[in-house]
């Protein structure tokens, strides 16, 4: 509230034109904006969870009840290590509901949408058990809070399921139940797709590749062993992408030759998984004909 300019509309008319009246008026107006209330806007805004970082969140944590920020084991670090904002912030949002709520089946709906900021639908088992069903896919550090660090509050003795995403929602059931498809939905567990794929390409004197994968894996400064086979001998070339996943190099052997590529990728479970590249050929004499990855050229 701006003290100052509500002050001003309370002056009668013909004392407008009073300087020292007017800042008579203005005096304890002004005392109070810079005083109370500009203050309180600063703390208003320091304990916004959605905004705050680092020390500011830490603050935010201990007034919820966390006397120091939980450490967990998440992608990328996949070490035992404190919390990100990000995550930090679920958590606060989680300690402030269990604190408040009555946790009705509604309440537990609310708090789940506002904490993972999706739509959710929470089902009673109707045997001291619920379970959380997601329409949206959930990033792995909020699907590994709900199973692994009790994140959606819950009444007291009632156990949570593992929860579920789905992948496709059926409507009615039609003739012979043609509308239906199960299973729709991803199953128990956290789930993630790498979608890794890994392509060479041989042009001119140099092999090039690409390493892509799904939003949330870091496809930067991977280590890409490649290996060259030549009369019947295999040789080994490492490589590191750059931060668009890719790299070139300069062959070690003579041509003609064959070669493929394989790495490992850190995925956001925290586990490695594999990826290999196929193989490509280049220069193999047949008839006169020279093969560059499948287009012919003649060499007389």
């Amino acid at each position: 509230m701006q003290h100052r300019n509500k002050a001003l509309t309370r002056a009668y008319w013909q004392y407008k034109n009073a300087p020292k009246l007017i800042a008579l008026l203005l005096a304890l107006p002004d005392i109070a904006q810079a005083s109370i209330e500009d203050q309180l806007a600063k703390i208003q805004v320091m304990l916004d969870i959605d905004s705050a970082e680092g020390e500011q969140l830490d603050i935010c944590g201990r007034i919820a009840g966390y006397t120091r920020r939980p450490v967990g084991t998440f992608y990328p670090v996949c070490a035992p290590a404190a919390v990100s904002d990000d995550l930090f912030r679920r958590m606060i949002k989680a300690k402030i509901f269990k604190n408040n709520s009555i946790a009705t089946i509604d309440e537990i709906k609310r708090a789940t949408d506002y904490i993972l900021n999706t739509a959710a639908r929470i089902l009673d088992g109707q045997d001291m058990t619920m379970r959380p069903v997601f329409f949206e896919y959930l990033d792995v550090g909020s699907q590994k809070l709900v199973a692994d660090y009790d994140l959606i509050p819950r009444p007291q003795g009632v156990g949570m399921r593992q929860a579920r995403t789905l992948t496709y929602r059926p409507f009615g059931f039609g003739q012979h139940y043609s509308n239906f498809r199960a299973p729709f939905w991803h199953g128990d567990g956290v789930k993630f797709y790498a979608g890794l794929q890994l392509v060479l390409i041989w042009s001119g004197d140099v092999v090039s590749g690409t390493l892509t994968a799904n939003p949330g894996i870091t496809v930067s400064d991977i280590d890409v062993t490649l290996i060259y086979t030549a009369s019947g001998i295999s040789t080994f070339q490492s490589a590191i992408t750059d931060t668009e996943g890719r790299f070139t190099v300069t062959p070690p052997v003579a041509e003609p030759f064959s070669v493929n590529a394989r790495a490992q990728v850190w995925t956001p479970l925290c586990e490695w998984e594999d990826v290999e590249s196929a193989e490509v050929t280049t220069n193999i004499f047949h008839n006169g004909a020279v093969t560059h990855n499948g287009l012919h050229t003649h060499r007389g």
